[in-house]
């Protein structure tokens, strides 16, 4: 790549938007090194193209990839590291058909090649996948949709506050003050008043702390 920033989407299209085999190989062939690492929820290697290639064309079998939307694309030149954050559409065959969408954030970092011509490019050195749901979780029908919701997951995350802010209220009126703070840890009033003493044991005697 020339021009990360703006290469990027083609590159990422060219491996998940419906891609064929053959296409997605000579992709990975022209933008990554020889000798790339690639880190997944579910599977890490550093075996170099050949089996980068193999994962993507395992992962196209598998889960039938459809398209692409980018949320967000970064390139930091003094790093030399490239993010993108995006949702890539599937269509796997053991879910008839239904498209489960897997948000993820990908970092990619970059490592200058010379090619023919002597021509400086920039090429994909190291791969890392992130997700923001896990897929294997995602693909199970009825249970996929439900995991996958947003709504659910606030719902779930708001149940959970109340019940510990409720379970602390409970544990402050109820339990002996020494037995709260050992159990909780939740000693703030304590912690203020040992802060400020250190303060004071620390200044010294021109004034300035140590």
């Amino acid at each position: 790549m020339e021009d990360p920033r703006t290469e990027i989407e083609d590159v990422v299209r060219g491996l998940v938007e419906k891609p064929t085999l053959r296409r997605q190989a000579a992709v990975l062939r022209k933008y990554f090194t020889p000798d790339v690492q690639f880190y997944h929820l579910y599977i890490n290697t550093n075996g170099g193209l050949r089996d980068l290639i193999a994962i993507y064309q395992f992962a196209e079998l598998a889960v039938n990839y459809q398209r692409v939307v980018f949320d967000r694309i970064l390139y930091d030149e003094s790093e030399n590291c490239l993010s993108v954050e995006m949702t890539v559409d599937t269509r796997p065959w053991f879910r008839l058909g239904a498209i489960v969408p897997l948000k993820l954030f990908t970092l990619l970092e970059l490592e200058d090649r010379e090619i023919e011509g002597g021509k400086i490019v920039k090429k994909i050195k190291v791969q890392k996948d992130y997700f923001r749901r896990t897929p294997s979780v995602q693909f199970i029908p009825i249970i996929g949709p439900i995991y996958d919701s947003d709504t659910i997951h606030f719902i779930l995350g708001w149940l959970l506050a109340t019940f510990f802010e409720f379970l602390r209220t409970l544990l402050v009126m109820f339990c002996p003050s020494t037995l709260w703070h050992g159990l909780i840890g939740l000693w703030s009033h304590e912690i203020e008043g040992t802060e400020h003493a250190d303060d004071a044991k620390t200044v010294s005697a021109d004034g300035w702390k140590r």
